[in-house]
């Protein structure tokens, strides 16, 4: 039985379809190709062929689909549709962030909600980043979504867990502050401040393994970076964590 969360999927699948090709989209490819002039060699009409090269057989290798979303992020302020094309593009690793934290269990939202919640959260950090440069804009976009996603499921699951918890005047026990940096990341991000290349790569892997649920071939993919130097670099940041 198709779920309520893969029937918005498969809307915004449809949805999509029926933009991919449309004159708004010609209009927005002609604007991204003036803005990168590279981009003409790939044969570009609209943002369809966009998404297309963006996907796993798009013909695209790993360095270039990360430049394109990049292309696409730092663009976004010259056309509306632009963030929708890259919403579309960034759609399964927004099921993966639910599948990480676990369709927000703990929350009383339903799969589809959590899902629907993700997607708007989404569009509020693509509007918010629109026009930044960023090298790596797809694992940037969908680490700060599950962020900001996972400190509204603490806020949601403490306030539950403080309910019961009254004064005898009726009053509510002011709760214990809501710290906003991820351990893991602090730690990191402190580590490899100021250091090496290799630090910061090696930085990026362990939190993307180990936080984000990626794997290495998935990282290399995002990145560009081989696997087998990710899993080395990791290794040996978190060898100098535990030290």
């Amino acid at each position: 039985m198709t779920t309520p969360q893969n029937r918005q999927l498969d809307h915004l699948r449809l949805e999509w379809r029926s933009l991919a090709r449309s004159r708004s989209s010609r209009e927005a490819a002609t604007i991204l190709v003036s803005l990168q002039p590279r981009l003409a060699l790939l044969g570009i009409t609209d943002l369809g062929d966009i998404v297309r090269l963006l996907e796993p057989g798009g013909g695209l290798d790993q360095i270039e689909r990360a430049r394109l979303v990049g292309d696409l992020l730092a663009a976004i302020p010259s056309h509306p549709l632009i963030q929708r094309a890259l919403l579309q593009t960034l759609l399964p690793g927004v099921v993966s962030v639910a599948r990480r934290l676990q369709w927000g269990r703990g929350t009383g939202d339903d799969p589809s909600s959590f899902l629907a919640d993700l997607i708007t959260t989404t569009y509020e950090i693509l509007h918010e980043w629109g026009g930044e440069a960023r090298p790596y804009a797809a694992p940037d976009l969908l680490n700060a979504l599950r962020c900001r996603m996972r400190r509204r499921i603490d806020m949601t699951t403490d306030g539950a867990r403080l309910v019961s918890m009254e004064r005898v005047d009726g009053t509510q026990i002011e709760p214990p502050p809501t710290l906003d940096d991820d351990p893991f990341e602090s730690v990191v991000m402190q580590l490899v401040e100021g250091s090496s290349d290799e630090d910061r790569i090696g930085a990026a892997a362990l939190y993307g393994r180990e936080v984000l649920g990626y794997s290495y071939r998935e990282l290399a993919a995002m990145t560009g970076i081989s696997p087998r130097r990710l899993a080395a670099a990791g290794r040996e940041v978190a060898r100098r964590i535990q030290s």
